[in-house]
């Protein structure tokens, strides 16, 4: 967050009630819980969703390039799901969650129609979903920090299952991001790790640790379930070691537009307890009263003409109320919570996320055009009041292929990529292309794999191939399938677009017999960042052998199936044109190119390779040709074999292309292992700019 947005924060929390601001800093005398808005008003009128320009979430500062990014990824989220599931808060009079609610109890609008909705009541099986729980150690003083760690190991050490019912990954001080469990165990071992982590001190002019949070948060937004941060000790604003150097706050004040941004609830757990207050002045050379002496009751000895009052000891109090007001600030904003105590908070947490009601619709092809929801729910009846806390799409992967394989299948799967099968007769190939899109965040990542008969003989008359891509930050599976094909015994090949939002993946493929047994598996892993703002972005240097020629002009990867045979749905947002593009990022020119996924190009053909690059806004003046792109073969030993320089041109698929194709044949190309480089020059590119790709010439 800007010096701008902490300052704003900063004259709304001097706004508060001064009283309940000061006895909450004082947190070893009360256990303090930050009301929601449900609580503190007495006519609730339905809460709008993130999506609505009246939402408090409109008011998040979106300067930053990171919440332009993450709204861009909630709209392709609900661009490409099947159903919403919407989070609702309900009480009664009392404050507590009615029991025995009915569908008929609510009235619900999309996009400002009234729609059809399946109610689950609190604790359904139906639509219990593990909360996503990152726990957070913000930077801090090495004590406050150890007390954080302390007190969520005994809190997950007491747990009396091995399985818990939340999925927690922890981000620690040093920057250092532990993957989502929910093995109790495997937690227990990782808050060791970050115990005996050295805790470094951050400036409040570094914005690294605070960047990687955001974006850690934002790859949440991926995941169906409750989303929580739980944020462990947040640091005072103090000096360290002169009065100009500053440690950073990062508190939940900062972390709160990204967690508002994906509908997250943040969760303080302020269980460091109050800096202690050292008498100042005269007051601490004198003997305070005591009430339990041999002659009773005995003021302090400390007229009260000689009192004196430190003013650090006012400032440092002023501070602690600030402090608190964030805190509780970030949580009531948020839907969350904070106490002083881990215990309370967690029991907090649980009752939060089980004891709520839900609602499921289903989205049209109109509402995945437009992109994220207007959801309104109604009560019908008055005694009762309701927040939404948040609207989550359901079914994020857009691939027709997506489906639930055999479980004994998964867990064949995941066994053979702890150790990758090798086999004599099969041979597996995965490539990965990335294109950054110039109007969007969302990149295109068209994968490819090859499965190859390299036995004896011909190969059998049936093949089964099972794939999975998984999320290793959230732990979580986005794309199961199988293929059973009856192929030509040598090679079966597949394209598609993955879609991949920033995370880190690992994408398996193995080979089966259809009842368990596997013949062969390969993994890849796909790491996919944030965009940050540079000059010139490139996607990576794609080559190919060919052209292919039943590929019409305007195909491109990505197609929405119609739920309705024979209608027609035009996209009717530029937004969703730029996330969707009806453009093939893998043609060039008039070819649209044939992707080698086992990098083999015969010595008899001819190269094809292509490159794209996306100026920036500030470059706009300079025309295509004022960059070039230097497209060179190497042999194993670095030797120049070949090698083409040419200017890039406008291409219609987003970004200037330079494409060019190599011959093969020719005498200073021998057969063997080769490197292909692409090098780019041009305004903006004031360092190599380079992509490079191993190649094998048979």
């Amino acid at each position: 967050m800007g010096t701008g947005g902490v300052t704003s924060m900063r004259r709304t929390a001097k706004s508060l009630i001064a009283a309940q601001i000061l006895l909450c800093a004082l947190g070893s005398l009360f256990r303090c819980q930050a009301q929601t808005p449900l609580e503190s008003q007495e006519n609730q009128a339905p809460q709008p969703t993130p999506a609505s320009p009246t939402s408090p979430f409109a008011a998040v500062p979106d300067h930053s390039p990171i919440y332009q990014d993450i709204d861009l990824l909630r709209r392709d989220g609900f661009a490409g799901a099947r159903e919403a599931t919407v989070s609702l808060r309900v009480i009664d009079q009392r404050g507590s969650t009615p029991a025995n609610l009915r569908g008929q109890d609510f009235a619900l609008f999309v996009n400002g129609t009234p729609r059809t909705a399946r109610l689950h009541p609190p604790d359904s099986k139906t639509s219990t979903i593990s909360p996503l729980v990152l726990l957070v150690f913000p930077p801090n003083q090495p004590i406050l920090h150890s007390i954080g760690v302390t007190r969520a190991k005994q809190y997950f050490r007491q747990q009396p299952a091995e399985i818990l019912t939340w999925r927690v990954g922890i981000y620690d001080a040093n920057g250092k991001l532990f993957p989502f469990t929910n093995g109790r165990s495997q937690l227990l071992a990782n808050l060791d790790e970050v115990e005996h982590a050295p805790s470094p001190f951050v400036y409040m002019w570094d914005t690294s640790w605070l960047t990687k949070a955001q974006e850690l948060i934002a790859t949440m937004q991926s995941y169906e379930g409750p989303k929580v941060i739980l944020e462990m000790n947040p640091l005072a604003e103090a000096a360290y070691g002169s009065t100009d150097q500053f440690l950073a706050h990062d508190g939940p004040a900062e972390l709160m537009p990204a967690a508002q941004h994906i509908a997250a609830h943040i969760y303080v757990a302020n269980v460091g307890g109050p800096e202690v207050l050292v008498p100042g002045g005269d007051a601490a050379a004198h003997q305070p009263a005591q009430v339990n002496t041999w002659s009773g009751l005995r003021l302090g000895s400390v007229p009260a003409a000689n009192m004196q009052v430190d003013p650090r000891q006012i400032a440092a109090l002023n501070n602690f109320a600030f402090n608190t007001s964030q805190m509780m600030q970030a949580a009531a904003g948020t839907y969350g919570g904070f106490s002083n105590s881990l215990d309370t908070l967690a029991a907090q947490i649980h009752h939060d996320l089980d004891g709520n009601y839900s609602i499921d619709f289903d989205l049209t092809p109109e509402d995945r055009d437009r992109g994220i929801p207007n959801v309104e729910v109604r009560l019908l009846r008055r005694d009762l009041k309701v927040a939404i806390l948040d609207v989550v799409p359901v079914g994020f992967v857009v691939d027709n292929d997506r489906e639930i394989v055999s479980r004994n299948l998964m867990d064949a799967m995941r066994k053979a990529a702890e150790k990758p099968v090798s086999s004599p007769d099969f041979q597996i190939a995965q490539h990965v292309d990335y294109f950054p899109l110039r109007a969007g965040l969302e990149p295109l990542l068209p994968m490819t794999g090859i499965v190859e008969w390299t036995g004896q003989g011909q190969g059998p008359h049936q093949l089964s191939v099972a794939e999975s891509v998984e999320d290793l930050t959230l732990s979580t599976v986005v794309l199961e399938r199988e293929i059973h094909a009856t192929w030509d015994g040598h090679s079966l090949s597949w394209e598609r677009d993955g879609r991949l939002r920033p995370g880190d993946y690992v994408w398996r493929v193995l080979v089966h017999d259809g009842n368990g047994k596997v013949y062969a598996s390969a993994q890849e892993n796909v790491k996919v960042s944030f965009p940050h703002e540079s000059p010139v972005a490139v996607s990576s240097l794609i080559l190919g052998s060919g052209c292919r020629e039943d590929s019409p002009s305007s195909s491109g990867l990505q197609h929405r199936t119609h739920e309705s045979p024979g209608k027609s749905v035009t996209p009717n947002s530029v937004a969703l044109q730029a996330i969707h593009p009806q453009i093939d990022p893998l043609r060039a020119l008039d070819c649209r190119l044939k992707p080698e996924s086992n990098d083999r190009f015969a010595s008899t053909g001819t190269l094809h390779a292509f490159v794209r690059i996306y100026p920036s806004e500030r470059f706009n003046k300079h025309k295509a040709d004022s960059w070039t792109a230097t497209f060179t073969v190497r042999s194993a030993s670095g030797a120049i074999e070949s090698e083409k320089e040419l200017p890039f041109t406008i291409d219609s698929g987003s970004g200037y292309l330079a494409f060019v194709q190599m011959p093969l044949n020719t005498p200073e190309i021998r057969p063997g292992p080769h490197t292909v480089d692409v090098e780019m020059h041009g305004p903006g590119i004031r360092s190599e700019l380079k992509q490079s790709r191993s190649i094998s010439i048979q």
